[in-house]
């Protein structure tokens, strides 16, 4: 699981030719003009936000900027090819802002935010005010309990910015190992679950359906894969079935896992792939454990909505090779 990653770098040029600028660095970089949190969402960790300024800006609001430009491509490339294709004749100077980081938290938000405020520091600002008081040597960290492998959209951000005293570097390197411990310090009962998981097919396709599940845990990020076996399945009394188990490590409560599985057990018609059976303490977790206070159910119409839920939730690119996988197994069903 990943709980940190970089965000795009914000560099500031100014000068005083913003037009011609702005029209060399767009084609030079095959660059997108943005507004600014449009240009966050879209940005990856590769990424850097250009701000073009007129002169006079010793650190730049983001209204200062006449242009924002996205660049797929990191600050040392985007500052070695402004060198190298001497555009120093029109700009003036070019500063570094603060570095981004995106943090993936669990449990309370404030919760998490003051223990982090309380070990390293910094203040909580709004976005805009972080970039104009922080520098090169400042990380403003968003918080989002979405997976960090996805785009995150504005709504997937939490509303609290923590503006830290400390490069990005030192902060990554801190925060890779101490990340995991405000995860668990702020999960309810300070616990993770330890899950069993087993599948069984009667057609004996488990190796497709295991590739399915792993491929969708990991997209999801949703915990970590402990041990992987065969083992016997006691589906009914004095009967037993082979299944093969994996063992996961994870966050999420059981009930939540279970939207997975289910989303998983059936297709968009309705009709089974295999089963998907999850344990959690030798107690199965029932489909009907996800919400207890439903009346009036149904299996397969639940199915069906958990399977949208699902490919909601993962990226297009995600969606189309899950997709694919189904369509082979969708051939031998035949």
């Amino acid at each position: 699981m990943q709980f940190i990653r970089m965000g795009p770098r914000l560099i500031f040029i100014r000068g005083c030719q913003i037009s011609k600028t702005k029209d060399i660095l767009l084609d030079m970089f095959h660059a997108k003009e943005r507004e600014f949190l449009l240009g966050i969402e879209e940005a990856t960790e590769n990424s850097s936000l250009l701000f073009i300024t007129g002169l006079g800006h010793v650190k730049t609001a983001v209204e200062d900027a006449q242009s924002i430009l996205l660049v797929d491509q990191p600050a040392s490339v985007c500052l070695s090819a402004i060198i190298n294709n001497k555009l120093t004749d029109l700009i003036e100077r070019v500063d570094l802002g603060p570095s981004l980081m995106f943090m993936r938290i669990a449990g309370d938000e404030k919760d998490v935010v003051a223990d982090i405020q309380k070990m390293y520091g910094g203040r909580i600002l709004p976005i805009r005010e972080a970039i104009r008081e922080g520098g090169k040597d400042n990380t403003i960290l968003f918080f989002t309990k979405k997976q960090l492998s996805a785009v995150l959209s504005i709504k997937d951000v939490l509303n609290t910015h923590l503006l830290l005293p400390y490069p990005s570097a030192e902060i990554n390197k801190r925060l890779r190992s101490e990340s995991i411990l405000f995860i668990t310090r702020h999960l309810e009962e300070r616990r993770w679950f330890e899950l069993r998981i087993n599948i069984y097919d009667i057609y004996g396709r488990y190796k497709e359906h295991y590739e399915r599940l792993i491929f969708v845990l990991t997209q999801l990020e949703v915990g970590m894969v402990l041990e992987e076996r065969w083992t016997k399945d006691h589906a009914l009394v004095l009967l037993s079935v082979l299944a093969y188990q994996i063992r996961l490590f994870t966050l999420y409560e059981p009930k939540e896992i279970k939207k997975i599985l289910l989303g998983l057990e059936y297709d968009d018609r309705g009709k089974r792939w295999a089963d998907f059976d999850l344990y959690h303490r030798n107690k199965k977790i029932s489909w009907l454990d996800i919400d207890r206070e439903k009346k009036r159910r149904n299996k397969i119409e639940e199915a069906i909505l958990h399977r949208q839920r699902l490919l909601a939730e993962l990226s297009p690119s995600a969606v189309e090779k899950l997709l694919e996988m189904e369509k082979t197994l969708n051939k031998r069903r035949k």
